[in-house]
Protein backbone atom coordinates (compact mmCIF):
# COMPACT_ATOMS: atom_id res chain seq x y z
CA UNK A 1 0.00 0.00 0.00
CA UNK A 2 1.22 3.74 -0.86
CA UNK A 3 1.14 6.18 1.58
CA UNK A 4 -1.42 7.98 0.01
CA UNK A 5 -3.50 5.21 0.27
CA UNK A 6 -2.75 4.81 4.51
CA UNK A 7 -3.75 8.12 4.50
CA UNK A 8 -7.17 8.08 3.10
CA UNK A 9 -7.70 5.07 5.02
CA UNK A 10 -7.14 6.23 8.17
CA UNK A 11 -9.09 9.48 7.53
CA UNK A 12 -12.17 7.65 6.36
CA UNK A 13 -11.46 5.80 9.72
CA UNK A 14 -11.31 8.91 11.73
CA UNK A 15 -14.50 10.87 9.97
CA UNK A 16 -16.90 7.36 10.99
CA UNK A 17 -15.17 7.22 14.12
CA UNK A 18 -15.71 10.58 14.76
CA UNK A 19 -19.70 10.48 14.25
CA UNK A 20 -19.74 8.59 17.22
CA UNK A 21 -18.91 11.06 19.38
CA UNK A 22 -21.78 13.83 20.50
CA UNK A 23 -20.09 16.94 21.36
CA UNK A 24 -22.11 19.34 24.87
CA UNK A 25 -23.89 21.83 23.61
CA UNK A 26 -22.54 25.15 24.38
CA UNK A 27 -25.83 26.28 26.30
CA UNK A 28 -25.27 23.47 28.46
CA UNK A 29 -21.67 24.32 28.60
CA UNK A 30 -22.29 28.01 29.18
CA UNK A 31 -24.97 26.62 32.17
CA UNK A 32 -22.33 24.70 33.91
CA UNK A 33 -19.70 27.42 34.38
CA UNK A 34 -22.41 30.13 34.93
CA UNK A 35 -23.45 27.56 38.78
CA UNK A 36 -19.64 27.63 38.87
CA UNK A 37 -18.91 30.61 39.26
CA UNK A 38 -22.21 31.26 41.20
CA UNK A 39 -20.69 28.83 43.52
CA UNK A 40 -17.55 30.94 43.63
CA UNK A 41 -18.63 33.80 44.28
CA UNK A 42 -20.31 32.17 47.21
CA UNK A 43 -17.56 31.13 48.76
CA UNK A 44 -15.72 34.07 48.42
CA UNK A 45 -18.01 35.97 49.94
CA UNK A 46 -18.08 33.33 53.25
CA UNK A 47 -13.91 33.76 53.42
CA UNK A 48 -14.25 37.28 53.55
CA UNK A 49 -15.92 37.33 56.63
CA UNK A 50 -13.47 34.91 58.54
CA UNK A 51 -9.91 35.36 58.65
CA UNK A 52 -7.66 32.47 59.03
CA UNK A 53 -3.86 32.81 60.77
CA UNK A 54 -1.97 30.27 59.79
CA UNK A 55 0.84 29.18 61.75
CA UNK A 56 4.04 27.63 61.34
CA UNK A 57 2.29 24.02 62.38
CA UNK A 58 -0.38 24.29 59.54
CA UNK A 59 2.76 24.82 57.09
CA UNK A 60 4.26 21.87 58.85
CA UNK A 61 1.70 19.66 58.71
CA UNK A 62 -0.44 16.97 56.62
CA UNK A 63 3.21 15.94 55.23
CA UNK A 64 3.22 18.58 52.35
CA UNK A 65 6.49 19.94 51.43
CA UNK A 66 7.05 23.13 53.00
CA UNK A 67 8.63 26.96 51.31
CA UNK A 68 11.57 26.37 53.39
CA UNK A 69 11.39 30.14 54.09
CA UNK A 70 12.80 30.34 57.89
CA UNK A 71 10.56 32.54 59.71
CA UNK A 72 12.53 36.14 60.98
CA UNK A 73 13.72 35.74 64.53
CA UNK A 74 11.34 36.97 67.34
CA UNK A 75 12.09 40.71 68.25
CA UNK A 76 12.65 41.26 72.06
CA UNK A 77 10.05 43.54 73.35
CA UNK A 78 12.02 45.34 76.05
CA UNK A 79 14.23 46.99 73.06
CA UNK A 80 12.51 50.06 71.12
CA UNK A 81 12.29 49.26 67.38
CA UNK A 82 14.42 51.45 65.40
CA UNK A 83 13.52 53.55 63.08
CA UNK A 84 14.23 51.21 59.73
CA UNK A 85 12.14 48.71 61.79
CA UNK A 86 9.09 50.67 62.26
CA UNK A 87 8.79 52.51 59.16
CA UNK A 88 8.71 49.22 57.22
CA UNK A 89 5.86 47.65 59.83
CA UNK A 90 4.33 51.19 58.70
CA UNK A 91 4.55 51.12 54.92
CA UNK A 92 4.66 47.25 54.41
CA UNK A 93 1.60 46.32 52.71
CA UNK A 94 -0.25 43.63 54.16
CA UNK A 95 -2.36 41.65 51.23
CA UNK A 96 -1.74 40.29 47.70
CA UNK A 97 -2.87 42.83 45.39
CA UNK A 98 -1.07 45.52 47.23
CA UNK A 99 1.95 43.80 46.55
CA UNK A 100 0.87 42.33 43.01
CA UNK A 101 0.70 46.37 42.61
CA UNK A 102 3.41 47.65 43.41
CA UNK A 103 5.94 45.07 41.59
CA UNK A 104 3.18 45.65 38.17
CA UNK A 105 3.85 49.27 38.47
CA UNK A 106 7.65 49.03 38.85
CA UNK A 107 7.63 46.30 35.99
CA UNK A 108 5.46 48.94 33.82
CA UNK A 109 7.73 51.93 34.57
CA UNK A 110 10.58 49.47 33.25
CA UNK A 111 9.55 48.27 30.33
CA UNK A 112 8.59 52.10 29.33
CA UNK A 113 11.70 53.08 30.38
CA UNK A 114 13.26 49.99 28.19
CA UNK A 115 10.95 51.12 25.40
CA UNK A 116 12.34 54.28 25.28
CA UNK A 117 15.70 54.28 25.87
CA UNK A 118 15.58 51.75 22.72
CA UNK A 119 13.94 54.37 20.83
CA UNK A 120 16.10 57.07 21.81
CA UNK A 121 18.96 54.64 21.11
CA UNK A 122 17.67 54.20 17.30
CA UNK A 123 17.36 57.98 17.39
CA UNK A 124 20.95 58.50 18.16
CA UNK A 125 22.63 56.00 15.56
CA UNK A 126 20.20 57.59 12.76
CA UNK A 127 21.59 60.97 13.84
CA UNK A 128 24.85 59.83 13.77
CA UNK A 129 24.42 58.02 10.02
CA UNK A 130 23.18 61.40 8.82
CA UNK A 131 26.45 62.95 10.79
CA UNK A 132 28.51 60.89 9.03
CA UNK A 133 27.20 61.02 5.20
CA UNK A 134 27.09 65.08 5.14
CA UNK A 135 29.57 67.42 3.93
CA UNK A 136 28.10 70.74 4.86
CA UNK A 137 29.81 72.03 7.83
CA UNK A 138 26.10 73.71 9.03
CA UNK A 139 24.42 70.79 8.52
CA UNK A 140 26.55 68.83 10.33
CA UNK A 141 26.64 70.92 13.90
CA UNK A 142 22.89 71.34 13.92
CA UNK A 143 23.12 67.24 13.42
CA UNK A 144 25.69 67.24 16.49
CA UNK A 145 23.52 69.30 18.70
CA UNK A 146 20.56 67.02 18.45
CA UNK A 147 22.90 63.77 18.85
CA UNK A 148 24.24 64.89 21.89
CA UNK A 149 21.10 66.05 23.40
CA UNK A 150 19.80 62.48 22.23
CA UNK A 151 22.92 60.56 24.01
CA UNK A 152 22.50 62.44 27.50
CA UNK A 153 18.58 61.78 27.25
CA UNK A 154 19.82 58.65 26.39
CA UNK A 155 22.02 58.77 29.76
CA UNK A 156 19.49 60.23 31.98
CA UNK A 157 16.92 56.94 30.83
CA UNK A 158 19.53 54.38 31.69
CA UNK A 159 19.80 55.88 34.83
CA UNK A 160 16.15 55.71 35.01
CA UNK A 161 16.21 52.42 34.29
CA UNK A 162 18.88 51.61 37.06
CA UNK A 163 16.98 53.48 39.76
CA UNK A 164 13.54 51.29 38.57
CA UNK A 165 16.00 48.01 39.05
CA UNK A 166 17.19 48.93 42.37
CA UNK A 167 13.20 49.85 43.47
CA UNK A 168 12.36 46.44 42.38
CA UNK A 169 15.52 44.57 44.32
CA UNK A 170 14.23 46.50 47.14
CA UNK A 171 10.78 45.81 46.89
CA UNK A 172 12.02 41.81 46.75
CA UNK A 173 14.48 42.62 49.84
CA UNK A 174 11.99 44.59 51.87
CA UNK A 175 9.08 41.51 50.75
CA UNK A 176 11.67 38.78 51.91
CA UNK A 177 11.81 40.24 55.39
CA UNK A 178 8.07 40.37 55.79
CA UNK A 179 7.99 36.62 54.38
CA UNK A 180 5.53 37.16 51.46
CA UNK A 181 4.97 34.59 49.23
CA UNK A 182 6.72 34.43 46.06
CA UNK A 183 4.27 34.06 44.20
CA UNK A 184 2.82 37.50 45.19
CA UNK A 185 5.55 39.14 43.79
CA UNK A 186 5.23 37.56 39.96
Amino acid sequence: MTPRMLGCIAGVLLAVGSSEVTAQSLAALARQEKSRRAELAKKAEGDSNEKKAYTNADLRGGGRLTTGIAAPPPSNPTEPATADESADAVATPADEDSWRNRVSAVRQAQQRGELMAEALQNRVDTLWTDFTSRDDPAQRAVLEQDREAAVDELADTQRQLDDLTQEFEDIRTEARRANVPPGWLR
